[in-house]
């Protein structure tokens, strides 16, 4: 079967049928339209907008909408963690340091500095959330090696010789003070809220409590705290702790660093980790924009696709992680930056490719496409929102040409109606043996 062919039966239901507000380039014949409401089902709502886009050895031979900005939702991701690797490469890591107004065992002043490093945690948390756990790693993913942590930091600064503390002061001036983005629905931050304040000094993911439940409104005193207590657990006294900039002339006396950038995408594209995205949008400001702002790592995002060669026409990105409804990108340009992950080489091309889901393998699609013709061969972001579904990556057919992908779907009463259609999407391609 053609691949036009195989196309017009997913695009019957998700954007050609009756329930739904599209009509497709091509009207499909009856007997797919058939066997695309046996295959698929007549899921779906009134309203729904489609795009998809699909190319095949640097050639664009399918397109829905393509042009068309749209929500994104998580598949927004894949342009920060590609501008994180592409500026930093995969081997940066970032440090969070200790500084000391003078020498000795007496300190009076100690500066925790952050550095933007999204796993900074304490120990407790980093056993619950970044050490491998046998049980299901969709839910509990893990770094080689953990994460940095307060406690370890308080181990060296032990070691240092420090052995009283007057002032602990808590540093997160390395990003701005705006803590949210634009364009978030206040439910995101209540109530099992998806991400934690973005702050330049911040543990254990912004959150208060291991189950991710709460969220605590000063983060870098948080972490301040955190780190006396693990001083007082070495016999180390601090005498009070709050939040200033680190004063003028200290001198760092210990420091812990995060896993490296390769490892941080990997975690945040694999697991879609809101918190993640939004931490290194603000790093790569940091470092590369001027400033640790979500607008001057936005900068740095749109310069770093137009020098791959990725259009930017259409994008509107308020955060990194795709969770603002404000946000609006095309499936073009979706799938001219995956169609540069995918054929691009080098250390950090290959992490950011290895970092992209498949289908039946620990991440987001561990319990998606899990059958003999899709496990292993479906890669794809996923990403949901309001209303919003969405998948991108690349499929290895029968003859063993990628095919890149990109669909989403907007305004759609029931989003999770469309998750079906997508898996149908990948296999369907799986299936396609050449044009």
């Amino acid at each position: 079967m053609r691949l036009r062919s195989l196309l017009v039966v997913v695009l019957v239901f998700v954007v050609a049928s009756p329930a739904l507000a599209y009509v497709p380039e091509k009207t499909p014949h009856r007997d797919a339209e058939a066997a695309a409401r046996t295959a698929i089902g007549q899921r779906g709502a009134l309203g729904t907008t489609a795009g998809i886009v699909l190319i095949r050895g640097g050639r664009e031979f399918f397109s829905v909408n393509g042009g068309r900005p749209m929500a994104p939702a998580s598949i927004l991701k894949l342009a920060t963690t590609a501008t994180a690797i592409v500026k930093f490469g995969p081997d940066r890591r970032f440090a969070t340091r200790a500084l000391v107004s003078n020498r000795g065992a007496g300190v009076s002043t100690l500066s925790l500095v952050g550095g933007g490093d999204p796993t900074l945690a304490t120990e407790v948390y980093r056993q619950h959330r970044y050490l491998p756990a046998p049980t299901d790693v969709i839910k509990r993913p893990a770094f080689p090696h953990g994460s940095a942590t307060v406690d370890q930091l308080a181990a060296r600064i032990k070691a240092a010789g420090v052995r009283s503390i007057g002032t602990l002061i808590a540093d997160d001036s390395v990003f701005d003070s705006i803590k949210t983005q634009k364009g978030w629905l206040p439910r995101y931050l209540v109530n099992d809220p998806d991400v934690g304040y973005i702050e330049g000094l911040t543990i254990n993911e912004g959150y208060g409590d291991l189950d991710q439940k709460t969220l605590v409104p000063n983060p870098a005193l948080t972490a301040g705290k955190a780190l006396a207590s693990a001083l007082n657990a070495l016999g180390i006294s601090v005498r009070r702790v709050t939040t200033a900039r680190a004063p003028r002339g200290a001198a760092e006396v210990a420091r812990v660093e995060s896993p490296t950038v390769g490892e941080i995408v990997d975690f945040t594209n694999r697991y879609s980790i809101n918190y993640n995205a939004e931490m290194l949008l603000k790093d790569i400001g940091a470092s590369f924009g001027g400033r640790g702002s979500t607008a001057a790592g936005v900068a740095v995002v749109r310069s770093t696709m137009r020098a791959l060669g990725v259009s930017t026409r259409g994008l509107v990105m308020t955060d990194g992680s795709g969770l603002s409804v404000l946000d609006r990108v095309t499936p073009r340009t979706v799938a001219g930056l995956l169609e540069r992950i995918l054929t691009k080489q080098g250390p950090g091309w290959d992490a950011l490719r290895g970092s992209i889901p498949v289908a039946g393998e620990p991440g987001t699609l561990l319990k998606r496409m899990t059958g003999p013709l899709t496990k292993d061969r479906v890669y794809g972001k996923t990403g949901q929102i309001e209303h919003v579904r969405a998948m991108a990556g690349w499929v290895v057919p029968l003859d063993g040409v990628p095919i890149v992908y990109v669909a989403i779907f907007n305004n759609a009463p029931s989003p999770r109606a469309l998750t079906k259609p997508l898996d149908v999407l990948g296999l369907l391609l799986a299936l396609f043996p050449g044009t």
